[in-house]
This record gives C-alpha cells, sequence and structure tokens, in this order.
C-alpha cells in the first residue's frame, strides 16, 4: 500500500466492521493543559532507556499511512534513541481495541492509536494508563485544541499524545453539482436525495452528525430527539465506515455528495477523482488523534519515549505533507500550498472539537435508535 493509500479507523472488511460494532457496545456500556511549571527532564534524557538489545515496543495502529509513516518517520529515531526495534499489530480500531479488552492480562501492544473517544472509552475499561508529563516534554508545544481528552491530564501525567488532526467535512463532485454546498443543512437539498453517501451509524463521527441534525432541528445535545427525526428525512444512496465505499459511485456520477475525513478526500484529488470539498459554514468536525499507553505494558518507559518522538516536528511534519493529516505542535513549519491541504492553520478555527467523554456516554443508545428509528427510513 501506498503511502498515499489511506486508512481509517474502520476498514471495509466484514471481520472489522463487526469488530467495530463490537467496539461500540463496548464503548457505550462503560458508562488542558494543566499548569506545567518547571519540565524537568525526561528520565531518558541523559542516556537511553535500560533495554535489553533485541527488545522491541509494539504498536497498535491502522495499516496503510499511518504504519508507514511511523516506520519512515519515527522509526530510525526511535531505535537509533533506545536501540529497541518497533513490531506492529495492525487493523481496523474497534478489531484491536477489543484485542486489548480480551488480552487486558496478557497485553498484545505496548502503545495504542485511536481517536479521542477510543482514549476516552480505554480508560474507562481499565486498558490504558497515562504516561509521564515529564518523559513526553513536546506535549508542552501541542496545541491546546488538541487536547480533547481530560482523563489523568494532571501537572504530573498526560492520557496520551494527541500526534495529529483530521476533520470531517462534505466532499461533492464538482462536475455534478452546479451549486455548491455550503453548509451540512445541504444534505437535505432535494439534488442529493438518492446521490448521497453518509456516514453509517457506526461510524466514528456519527454522534456528532446527531448533534449537528439536532441543532439544525432546534435541538441541542441534550436534546437529540429533534436530530433522529430531521436525520430520518435523509434519503442517502449509500452508507460508508471507509472512503473506498463510495469512492468508485463518485466516479460514475451515482454520488455527487459525501461526509469524509479531509485527508481522505485530498487523497481522492491527488488520484484524480471528481471531487472537491468544503468545510460547512456550521464548522467541520475537528478530530484529534491520540496514541496512548496499553496499561500492563513491560516497557513504559520506551512507549513513552515513542509518544515523544509522535510529537516532534521532524515526524508530524512529513506527515502533514504526505499524508494530509494536520500537525498538533506548533513547531512544525508547512508551507502555504502544504497548510492548504490539511486541518492545520486557520482551518482549525472552522472545526468544532466535540467532548469526546459525550461520545462515550451516548454511542450504544445513539447508534440504537439511528437503526430502529432513522435508518427503516432511509430505505
Amino acid at each position: 500500500m501506498s503511502k498515499k493509500t489511506p486508512d481509517l479507523q474502520q476498514k471495509p472488511s466484514t471481520v472489522q466492521r463487526s469488530g467495530r460494532r463490537r467496539f461500540i457496545r463496548n464503548a457505550g456500556a462503560l458508562g488542558l493543559g494543566a499548569a506545567t511549571g518547571a519540565i524537568q527532564a525526561p528520565a531518558w534524557s541523559q542516556g537511553a532507556p535500560a533495554v535489553a538489545r533485541g527488545s522491541a515496543l509494539t504498536v497498535s495502529t491502522w495499516g496503510g499511512v499511518t504504519q508507514d509513516g511511523i516506520k519512515n518517520y519515527l522509526g530510525p529515531e526511535f531505535e537509533k534513541q533506545t536501540g529497541a526495534k518497533l513490531a506492529y499489530d495492525i487493523g481496523g480500531q474497534g478489531a484491536r481495541y477489543n484485542k486489548l479488552l480480551a488480552q487486558r492480562h496478557s497485553p498484545p501492544a505496548d502503545v495504542f492509536f485511536s481517536t479521542d473517544e477510543a482514549v476516552v472509552a480505554g480508560y474507562r475499561a481499565g486498558i490504558l494508563q497515562p504516561a509521564r508529563r515529564r518523559n513526553v516534554p513536546l506535549v508542552a508545544d501541542v496545541h491546546g485544541w488538541a487536547m480533547t481528552v481530560k482523563d489523568n491530564d494532571t501537572a504530573e501525567t498526560i492520557p496520551g499524545a494527541p500526534y495529529t488532526l483530521i476533520a470531517y467535512v462534505l466532499g461533492y463532485n464538482p462536475e455534478a453539482v452546479k451549486s455548491k454546498p455550503t453548509g451540512w443543512a445541504d444534505m437535505w437539498r432535494p439534488e442529493f436525495r438518492g446521490k448521497f453517501a453518509l456516514a453509517a451509524p457506526v461510524h466514528s463521527q456519527m454522534p456528532a452528525f446527531v448533534i449537528i441534525a439536532a441543532e439544525l432541528a432546534g435541538g441541542s445535545a441534550t436534546n437529540v430527539d429533534p436530530g433522529f427525526k430531521k436525520l430520518a428525512e435523509l434519503k442517502p444512496s449509500k452508507l460508508t465506515v471507509f472512503w473506498t465505499d463510495w469512492a468508485p459511485l463518485n466516479k460514475s456520477g451515482d454520488v455527487t455528495l459525501a461526509t469524509e475525513f479531509d485527508y481522505y478526500l485530498e487523497t481522492m484529488k491527488t488520484q484524480k477523482y471528481p471531487i472537491d470539498y468544503i468545510i460547512p459554514k456550521e464548522k467541520g468536525i475537528g478530530v484529534p488523534e491520540y496514541v496512548s499507553i496499553v496499561k500492563g505494558t513491560k516497557s513504559q518507559e520506551l512507549a513513552e519515549v515513542f509518544l515523544n518522538l509522535m510529537l516532534k516536528p521532524s515526524v508530524q511534519e512529513p506527515f502533514a505533507i504526505e499524508t494530509y493529516q494536520g500537525p498538533t505542535n506548533r513547531n512544525v513549519k508547512l508551507s502555504a500550498a502544504q497548510v492548504a491541504r490539511c486541518a492545520c492553520g486557520a482551518r482549525v478555527d472552522q472545526l468544532r472539537f466535540y467532548d469526546p467523554r459525550v461520545f462515550a456516554d451516548n454511542r450504544a443508545a445513539w447508534t440504537e435508535r439511528l437503526n430502529t428509528e432513522v435508518v427503516p427510513y432511509w430505505r
């Protein structure tokens, strides 16, 4: 898979979809910037952590561009600093999360890549543990908006390292759409009925859509009934969890509007799909992605070295340039052309950051309501 072949939280295989459904049930059932003061030198700054030659840190992550980026941009320096190797446990987020749950007494990985909601759920489930802030000093350079997880965010600890930012937006076919969309409300335009690809109920960002629809209908995050009624009025032709679910329909003209992550839409543009996108005027959905430490790891200090390197500008810069994922370290320098293709710079002000605790609190119930009160009308 090339560096620009995307890798989403959810892969389109049946196994990974079922794994994600288990993740949703588990997460739903589990019922910034703290004052930094003087930053102590990390424990490993005076020399590499004491590790046995041949030891390895196992990274639970998505395949594709994320794994490639870790190997290419972080791996060599990690090995140089520590003398340890990196191993990988690859898969969709839901499947990997459930693997940590099932093997909690003998963890299959040391660090875990996920969205911020899964970090919240992971702490509630007791499968993640905090990093020592002094051993991840580059967290001091992270933008405040990226620190969406509040659990274990203290003067002494951090819940994980938010290493990149992606945005969920509206993509459209400029060759077929005469009047380009401007906001989420355009999903209900008659011309898009039957030509619209929408996030499936199991999608990581569907809770945000419940809130958005509720607000468009006069409700709120605490009054979502109007949102379910409004979502039932949509007529999507395709429910998606991954961009390749609907990309062929974009080329054929059968889908002219789609909800999707910006970095996948940028990849589609690079691959010459007839696609462009807008950040809705009501604001796009900002999604910080985290790497956190698995509870029970025998390599806490190595894991903290890894987290710190994921925040390093020399790692985040090529992630932004090659994969269109926005950096979280304020010291990353990008050209104007590069900034225009990722969730960074002034674009961040056009994004809304949801409290991941709200998603974790409501995901199971809202997914059930979507499947019973909304999806039947879409058919």
